[in-house]
C-alpha cells in the first residue's frame, strides 16, 4: 500500500529542522523529549486526521537523521 507523501509547510519544516538541530545538540534525555514533543506537535498539525505518531518515533527519525559525520 502506497502512502501519500506527506506536504509540510515551508516555515513548519523549518521549525521541525530547529528542533532537529536541538535534539542533536542537547544531551539531557528530559530535555531531548520535550524537544521531541514539541517537533511531535508541529508534525501532527500537518498530517492527516486521526494519524498517530508517536513520540518514540520522532526520537527514531531525529536519530535517523543525524549528520553523516555524527555516525562514525
Amino acid at each position: 500500500m502506497k502512502r501519500k507523501q506527506l506536504e509540510i509547510p515551508p516555515a513548519a519544516a523549518r521549525q521541525v529542522m530547529e528542533c532537529l538541530r536541538a535534539y542533536q545538540a542537547d544531551r539531557s534525555e528530559l530535555k531531548r523529549d520535550a524537544i521531541a514533543a514539541a517537533a511531535r506537535h508541529i508534525l501532527l498539525e500537518h498530517m492527516p486526521k486521526g494519524t498517530k505518531l508517536r513520540l518514540s518515533e520522532v526520537r527514531e527519525l531525529f536519530e535517523r537523521m543525524r549528520k553523516p559525520a555524527d555516525r562514525a
